[in-house]
């Protein structure tokens, strides 16, 4: 009995194995059977003949009973019971993970700054890790800035991550771990919705947007448009300064502490939410306002670190040196709106 049970098993595995992305990838052979059939399946018939579970005297029937009873969490049958496939699609030079068995993660930092790095985190505390992609930025570069996608094997081990991994907004687990590197983790199902909605504010806006220029041209046919008097602001001008390539993970007083580097007082800014490499500044005058960004015009700089109060000077300015620059006209007017609106 112990025999036929061991036998049984071992059948499946071998099933298991066949179908596997780690046999996929040399095993040419079964790779062409998944892939000629239009729903990725192969007869229990023709696996019957492939070498390890010829050499067990594995039969059809003996194959579709053992997957049955043992392999359907990762294997499944078509309707009329003589094929199987993976449940997992199989996508042969793959480039991009599969959303329902992926997550998104944000937040890492060093060590966990590389794909052996961070999979051997996840491999350890969730489960296998099958697939690793950092997103390309708007310049196509696929440098790491804290976030990445990853595929596990098994799809509950997307729950699992979210479960065990996020500390975003409040989540807790069992995991200490977890409680120190303070992730954002979710589904990449999730994300895409996100993803989603702001496409469709997108449209929105772009539409608000043509509606507003074509009754401008309907008022002023000709383009021209004479202002009303200049109505007195309610701020000073000139004193906003918008900044990029700060380290995602910096906090509001690192900074500021690196931005008073270059001999101007900060007065103001904005919340530095960690993730992101942006924050707005506001400086006691327009020409210190100047001041801060021809410097680090003229001295090209890059926060090396999370914690990097002084910044290292760089011979020519790169993508990722710190990038100021003064809000004007609308964009002003809209700063000082939101800030009007926060403080209602």
């Amino acid at each position: 009995m112990q025999e036929s049970e061991e036998r049984n098993r071992k059948i499946a595995n071998v099933l298991e194995t066949y179908f596997s992305d780690a046999s996929l990838l040399w095993d040419k052979v079964m790779l062409s059977k998944i892939v000629a059939d239009p729903d990725g399946m192969v007869s229990f018939e023709a696996l019957s003949k492939l070498p390890k579970l010829r050499a067990l005297n594995a039969t059809p029937e003996e194959i579709k009973t053992n997957a049955l009873e043992h392999s359907l969490s990762r294997l499944k049958l078509d309707e009329n019971q003589d094929k199987i496939g993976r449940i997992k699609p199989y996508i042969v030079n793959k480039k991009e993970e599969l959303d329902d068995w992926s997550i998104y993660v944000e937040g890492l930092v060093k060590p966990y700054d590389n794909e052996h790095a961070i999979t051997a985190l996840f491999n350890s505390f969730i489960g296998h890790v099958s697939f690793f992609r950092i997103p390309p930025n708007q310049q196509n570069q696929t440098k790491f800035l804290s976030y990445c996608f990853i595929e596990f094997d098994n799809r509950e081990n997307v729950d699992k991550a979210v479960k065990l991994m996020n500390r975003y907004d409040g989540a807790t687990s069992d995991l200490e771990i977890a409680d120190e590197l303070n992730l954002r983790v979710m589904p990449k199902s999730e994300l895409n919705k996100y993803k989603d909605e702001y496409v469709e504010l997108l449209g929105k806006r772009k539409q608000e947007i043509k509606q507003l220029w074509d009754n401008f041209y309907e008022e002023y046919p000709d383009g021209k448009y004479v202002p009303e008097k200049k109505v007195k602001k309610n701020y000073e001008e000139g004193v906003v300064v918008f900044v990029d390539g700060l380290h995602p993970q910096c906090s509001k007083t690192t900074a500021i502490a690196l931005l008073q580097t270059s001999g101007i007082n900060i007065e103001f800014m904005n919340i530095k939410k960690k993730g992101l490499a942006t924050t707005y500044i506001r400086l006691k005058s327009p020409e210190d306002a100047q001041k801060i960004c021809e410097y680090f015009d003229v001295h090209p700089t890059v926060q090396e670190t999370a914690k990097d109060t002084t910044g290292l000077e760089q011979e020519t300015k790169t993508y990722d040196c710190l990038k100021l620059r003064v809000l004007t006209g609308t964009e002003e007017e809209i700063y000082w709106e939101d800030e009007a609106k926060l403080r209602q």
